[in-house]
């Protein structure tokens, strides 16, 4: 006999996770199929765990708000207590950029976040990034949250609740009459009403040859690096992102944690840290933390960060492929945002809202641009 669920979820990353707790806490049978033999192997489990308020997208701020709320304040079937640290964070702009980033914190605030602005050279300093121009937003309640940590709260909490788990398991989408109606798995067929793709990079393949909307992922690889551990680092201090220069840097286990924001584009791929990478990181340290020249690289990797062609989250049903819904391309924005579009995905799939809440996110609109009429992102 096969096996039936009300949903089946492709991926055990943070989107997988939070779909399959966000569901099963409303009564869904779910079972999540992960093709790796563990859960956030490869974005998830490699990102720099930034919480964040601000944002440029209003549409994104709002989950990143509702997401950051989550891990703030996370209900009793999630966890015991708050699943991340609250640092503080410093953003900085200038120059064409610092108007969206004006209107970015003023949005912040009108919905109720603390931010404080100011001279970067006031706000930057104290944690050693040279930044003397340019203006800082601070918002005090972001932080930094472990990954690993909040993927295996969403996992352990829907397995509590009902939801099953299979690893190494690669699965095909079953299509029958124009219609997912399962997948297929090594260990034979699955039905279910509903498949969510949470396949992260590899998302537009797992539809490709199925009928569904041809979808042009796009993943870039970025790299971290450690210092290890270094004297003075207060492990509580913010972190700071010089959202112009492209550079960040985070407090990480007595040293700091940093990013030189780069963006090469890669095919869907187990990403390795490239051999140059570190030439890179070095041209902006010496630029912006001059401090830290001289201190070596303890420990480097590499992940991947994937988007649709218009930058925007893909959250929804198919527009050609019945039973299928779509929850990708979140860019980078996964650890913040994942528990708020967990909720919201699961709402939408439960009948309690309807789909014009997915409206900035909706796969459809990429058949709307093709055929050209297009909305402005």
């Amino acid at each position: 006999m096969k096996r039936r669920y009300d949903v089946v979820v492709i991926g055990a990353g943070l989107a997988g996770g939070a779909f399959a707790w966000a569901l099963a806490r409303r009564g869904q049978s779910v079972l999540v199929v992960e093709r790796e033999a563990r859960a956030g192997v490869h974005a998830s489990g490699r990102n720099a765990g930034l919480v964040r308020r601000i944002e440029a997208s209003s549409s994104v701020a709002r989950l990143s708000r509702e997401g950051a709320s989550l891990l703030a304040d996370p209900p009793q079937d999630l966890a015991a207590g708050p699943l991340y640290r609250q640092t503080g964070s410093i953003l900085i702009a200038r120059g064409p950029e610092l108007a969206v980033w004006e209107a970015a914190a003023a949005d912040a605030i009108e919905a109720g976040v603390e931010v404080e602005r100011g001279p970067a050279a006031d706000l930057a300093e104290r944690s050693g990034l040279r930044s003397t121009d340019g203006i800082a937003f601070r918002t005090p309640r972001d932080g930094v949250a472990d990954p690993h940590e909040v993927l295996s709260a969403f996992l352990a909490s829907a397995r509590a609740q009902g939801a099953e788990v299979a690893f190494e398991a690669p699965a095909r989408l079953n299509i029958q009459g124009g219609r997912v109606v399962g997948v297929e798995l090594p260990s034979g067929e699955v039905e279910a009403e509903w498949v969510v793709n949470a396949a992260g990079p590899w998302a537009a393949e797992l539809v490709a040859d199925a009928g569904g909307l041809a979808l042009d992922l796009q993943s870039y690889r970025r790299h971290l690096f450690y210092t290890g551990p270094l004297a003075g680092v207060s492990p509580n201090a913010p972190w700071i992102w010089d959202l112009e220069r492209g550079f960040y840097l985070r407090p990480e286990s007595s040293g700091w944690l940093l990013c030189a924001c780069d963006h090469e584009p890669r095919p869907p791929e187990d990403t390795q840290a490239a051999t140059d990478a570190g030439n890179r990181l070095a041209a902006k340290v010496m630029a912006l933390a001059p401090d830290l020249v001289d201190h070596p690289i303890a420990r480097s990797w590499a992940g991947l960060r994937t988007f649709a062609p218009d930058g925007r989250f893909v959250i929804g049903p198919d527009p050609q492929l019945s039973g299928l819904f779509w929850a990708t391309g979140l860019g980078g924005h996964g650890l913040t945002t994942s528990g708020a579009v967990g909720l919201l995905g699961a709402r939408v799939l439960s009948g309690d809202a309807s789909r014009a809440e997915l409206a900035p996110f909706d796969p459809g609109r990429f058949l709307t641009a093709a055929a050209g009429v297009g909305e402005r992102a």
